[in-house]
């Protein structure tokens, strides 16, 4: 566990699935709670909406957030913090020969993901690399106003938690987002001195 100072938090930001959480793969939704509550982080920064998370309407988010964190986080002591705009990013897709290259790269993911063996294999390492670059690919054959919503997301989520680290210094903090906001949100982190950016294993 990292020794934080007085006055910063630390940050570790863990990345999920989404649907493929759905999939006979073994970073499932039991191993994501076992993960999380092993950590047992100070406060859980999580993708849903600040007017979502009032009116505690789930069924229709993803399942690693309305299935897993939030019950755990309704089971034990762990604070959830609200982070996403409130307007979230459209699921890419199109028509023609784009559709069907956005499914072919769908499958690809599950491919990769089906055949990760632990969250570090999700959110390091080669297949994490890999996966980045499906999702880009993804997005841009969504078209622009794809890749505009996505980024206008990472850059509203990154911001949503240097709000939380600076109004909680001392405390450790897990950002649970989508692996492919993951890279972009530690990089970001990184560069404001306030916060210590570390690793979910150490946090």
């Amino acid at each position: 566990m990292t020794t934080i100072p007085s006055n910063k938090a630390s940050v570790a930001v863990l990345g999920t699935l989404a649907e493929f959480h759905r999939e006979p793969i073994p970073y499932d939704l039991p191993a994501l709670v076992q993960l999380v509550t092993a950590i047992n982080p100070d406060l859980l920064c999580l993708d849903i909406t600040p007017a979502r998370w009032q009116t505690q309407e789930f069924n229709d988010l993803p399942p690693e957030v309305g299935e897993a964190l939030v019950p755990l986080a309704y089971q034990t002591d762990i604070v959830v913090a609200p982070i996403a705009g409130d307007v979230l990013p459209p699921r890419p897709q199109s028509s023609g020969w784009r559709e069907q290259a956005i499914r072919f790269l769908r499958g690809r993911l599950t491919a990769i993901q089906r055949n990760a063996a632990t969250p570090d294999a999700i959110n390091t390492g080669w297949r994490h690399h890999i996966a980045n670059i499906y999702y880009d690919l993804t997005r841009w054959l969504a078209g622009q106003n794809v890749q505009k919503a996505y980024h206008e997301h990472t850059d509203h989520l990154t911001q949503a938690v240097l709000d939380v680290a600076r109004r909680n210094p001392g405390n450790r903090i897990l950002v649970v987002v989508n692996v492919q906001h993951c890279h972009h949100i530690r990089a970001r982190l990184q560069n404001h001195p306030e916060v210590v950016v570390t690793t979910y294993h150490d946090l």
